[in-house]
């Protein structure tokens, strides 16, 4: 018989979480296993992963304790026993945790995700929520383990596993046409930044950075992906600076694959990231990055061999690395090719598939099994 295994998202929209948790689903099915995802009807999240051809359970979700959610997951446990449960969000991960408890002998292995951590971790939902957490990076664990009542072995870090073929094939597809039309309009070379539009994801020490450049006789070229709560700060100090003629919000592009195979450099200049993703999937592709020595980014970029790590928030180190990146940049193609080996041996899906199930106790451990 054909074995289950369960995943939960009481987030109602989609973003990096919600979609590496649907490519793990797909990773599960094409490894045997049939996969469901117990998700807010007619959200974002159901639409995406319906779409997909995935199995959608509607579950509400209205909150962490909301009983009818609860005694829906507990049915659906019992009826299909799985053998793993991975939860994501603080809602559904807490519902999960009580229905599976009162499954009764049909209660999996519950694995939580967690790719961020806002404020004081509390250890008791680590300790006794879940039989294991995944994070993302070393430096989130070191994070979550600052708090010594965590037990270590209950955090492991497991290394998302990124679609590089999809991300492969889907460069080839046309941009949206506004993109198109102002990449050929301009003249220099294009940095690329794709990310929400948040304090957190270093947009102002770009356009600090590219007034220095432009002070110094350097015509690059800035293209902002996304959308989110600064935009109108951006805006604001892109008219500050004068630079209206050398950068322009996309908002979002989907896919951004096609946008990150034009670029000259993907830059990512984050004050924060417990990873990061944007690097990796223009790594994947040959691009050449220039990203923030901070967070996680440093486990996937190893500077001066695939790519180049600079301060955060710091514009002048910014605007002296892309200034050399362009000044050499048979050098960042160099880069970027060895990065592309190496972040498609190290992210792909079928280690994050075979790291996810040593941890749940699914498959023997190997030789590398690529979790701390």
């Amino acid at each position: 018989m054909t074995e289950w295994a369960l995943f939960t998202e009481s987030s109602a929209n989609v973003g990096g979480q919600e979609l590496q948790c649907m490519q793990q689903m797909a990773a599960f099915e094409a490894a045997g296993f049939q996969a469901m995802l117990a998700c807010r009807p007619g959200s974002r999240v159901e639409q995406v992963a319906l779409a997909r051809g995935l199995r959608c359970l509607p579950v509400a979700f209205r909150n962490s304790l909301h009983p009818p959610s609860v005694l829906s997951l507990r049915r659906w446990i019992r009826a299909h026993r799985p053998r793993l449960a991975i939860c994501h969000s603080g809602h559904d991960s807490n519902v999960l945790a009580i229905a599976a408890r009162l499954a009764g002998g049909a209660r999996p292995f519950i694995l939580r995700s967690r790719t961020y951590q806002p404020g004081k971790p509390a250890a008791w939902s680590y300790n006794h929520l879940a039989d294991a957490t995944m994070v993302p990076s070393r430096y989130l664990r070191d994070c979550l383990l600052a708090n010594p009542a965590i037990r270590q072995e209950r955090v492991r870090v497991v290394y998302p596993g990124i679609d590089f073929a999809g991300i492969e094939a889907a460069a080839g597809q046309p941009l949206p046409a506004g993109v198109e039309a102002w990449l050929a309009a301009g003249e220099g070379p294009v940095l690329v930044h794709a990310a929400m539009l948040r304090g957190e994801k270093g947009h102002p020490t770009l356009l600090q950075a590219l007034h220095l450049l432009r002070e110094r006789g350097v015509a690059a070229r800035y293209l902002i992906a996304g959308e989110g709560p600064e935009e109108a700060t951006i805006r604001a100090r892109i008219v500050e600076l004068g630079l209206q003629d050398r950068v322009w919000l996309a908002g979002v592009v989907s896919p951004v694959a096609p946008l990150l195979a034009r670029a000259d450099l993907v830059v990512m200049p984050s004050g924060y990231e417990p990873l990061g993703m944007s690097q990796l999937e223009a790594l994947g592709l040959g691009v050449p990055v220039i990203a923030s020595d901070t967070g996680g980014i440093p486990e996937t970029i190893s500077h001066g061999q695939t790519g180049l790590l600079v301060p955060p928030g710091d514009a002048a180190a910014w605007a002296e690395a892309i200034a050399s990146a362009l000044d050499d940049y048979p050098a960042m193609r160099r880069m970027a090719e060895e990065g592309r080996r190496e972040v498609r041996a190290r992210f792909s899906p079928a280690r994050n598939l075979s790291q996810v199930l040593q941890l749940a106790g699914l498959a023997p451990a190997g030789k590398d099994d690529g979790y701390a």
